[in-house]
C-alpha cells in the first residue's frame, strides 16, 4: 500500500466531513464487539482463550473517539445452554457489566443475538427449535434489562430462514413478548438474506413492513459490505459512488414508510479506494439521518488481529487507517 495513497485519500474523507460538519450528528455512531460470540462451533467454549468480552480499555478507546453505542455480539448457546432453560449467570454477569461500564462511558449497547437464526446448528420453526424457545429468551432478556433504556435489543443477526414472512411473524412474537413484561428498550429487527440493505424492498420489504410493537420503537436493521459480491469477505470495494447506491434502495423505503434504519454491519479493508468509499459511505448516513437513526462499524474489540476491517488499534497502538476516516465521523456534533 503506498503512503502517499493513504494520505490523499484521508484528506479527501476530511474533506467529505467538513462540508456537513454544520449539520446535526448522527444520533448513534458505533462499534461491532463481537468477540463474545467468537468460536461458534465451540460450545461453551474456554473463556478467555476461545471467546473474550471486551476490557473496559476497549469501551474506553471508543467512546473516546466519540462513539456512543456498541454492538455486542452474544451466543444464544453460550446464555441460554438449553431450550427454555436458565440463563448461564456467567455468560450474563458479563453481559450485564459491559453494558454498565458503556453505560458509565456515555454509550449504549445493542446485545446483538449473533445466531444466524439457529440453536445449535438447529433453525428457529424446526422441530428442534420452536419459535416459542426464542420468545422465552428473549423474555428473559427483557426482565432482566427492561429498567436500563441503555439497552437495545437486537434480535437476530441474519437469520438464515426461508421466507421473510415466517421470520417477521416469529420477531412479532418476540416483539409481543418483550412488551407484554413491560419492556420499553427500542427492538432492532432483521431481515433475511443477509439482511441486505440494497435488496431490503424486494428482499424482506413487505414482511418487516407488517411488523407492529406497540411502544412504537423499531428500529429496522440492515447490513452492507461494499466488495464486489457484497459479501464482506474481500479486500477489493466498490466505486464511492457504487457503495453509496447500496444503500439508497434501503434509504427510501425507510422514506417511503417513514420508519427508521440502522446499518448494523458494514465495513472496508485498508486499501486507498476502500478508505475512499469508506468516507464516502459515512458522509451519506450523516447526510440521510432523516431516514438512518445510527450505525455500527464491523469490527473492533479483542481477538482480531490482523483482520482486513479492523478498526482496533495495532499492538504498537498505532490508529488503523479506517479509524482516521471515521473519527471525525464518531465525534462531529
Amino acid at each position: 500500500m503506498q503512503t502517499g495513497n493513504i494520505f490523499r485519500v484521508l484528506a479527501v474523507a476530511g474533506i467529505l466531513c467538513a462540508s456537513i460538519g454544520n449539520g446535526h450528528a448522527q444520533t448513534f455512531r458505533g462499534v461491532n464487539l463481537p468477540s463474545a460470540a467468537f468460536a461458534s462451533g465451540k460450545i461453551p467454549g474456554r473463556y478467555g482463550y476461545d471467546y473474550l468480552f471486551p476490557k473496559d480499555t476497549v469501551v474506553q478507546y471508543y467512546t473516546q473517539q466519540g462513539a456512543n453505542i456498541f454492538r455486542l455480539s452474544i451466543l444464544w448457546e453460550r446464555l441460554q445452554p438449553a431450550l427454555n432453560g436458565p440463563l448461564d449467570k456467567d455468560y450474563l454477569l458479563r453481559i450485564q457489566q459491559f453494558v454498565e461500564t458503556a453505560q458509565k462511558s456515555g454509550a449504549k449497547t445493542i446485545i446483538d443475538l449473533h445466531n444466524y437464526g439457529n440453536y445449535r446448528g438447529q433453525q428457529i420453526g424446526s422441530p428442534e427449535v420452536s419459535p416459542q424457545a426464542f420468545v422465552d429468551l428473549w423474555q428473559r432478556l427483557a426482565k432482566t434489562f427492561a429498567p436500563n433504556g441503555n439497552v437495545f435489543f437486537g434480535l437476530m443477526n441474519e437469520p438464515k430462514l426461508s421466507s421473510a414472512q415466517a421470520w417477521a411473524d416469529v420477531q412479532q412474537l418476540a416483539i409481543d413478548a418483550i412488551r407484554n413484561v413491560g419492556a420499553k428498550n427500542t427492538i432492532l429487527v432483521s431481515g433475511i438474506k443477509w439482511d441486505s440493505a440494497q435488496h431490503l424492498p424486494q428482499d424482506n420489504g413487505d414482511a418487516l413492513i407488517s411488523l407492529h410493537d406497540p411502544q412504537n420503537d423499531l428500529l429496522f436493521e440492515v447490513h452492507e459490505y461494499f466488495d464486489g459480491d457484497a459479501s464482506g469477505t474481500k479486500p477489493d470495494c466498490v466505486s464511492p459512488d457504487q457503495a453509496v447506491a447500496r444503500l439508497a434502495p434501503a434509504t427510501d423505503w425507510f422514506k417511503a414508510h417513514n420508519v427508521k434504519g440502522f446499518l448494523g454491519e458494514f465495513g472496508a479493508s485498508r486499501t486507498p479506494e476502500c478508505l475512499q468509499a469508506l468516507g464516502k459511505v459515512a458522509s451519506y448516513l450523516k447526510e440521510n439521518r432523516g431516514s438512518w437513526a445510527g450505525w455500527t462499524y464491523w469490527a473492533g474489540g479483542p481477538l482480531w488481529g490482523e483482520y482486513m476491517f479492523t478498526i482496533e488499534p495495532t499492538r504498537s497502538g498505532d490508529e488503523r487507517p479506517q479509524m482516521t476516516v471515521l473519527t471525525p465521523f464518531f465525534k462531529n456534533q
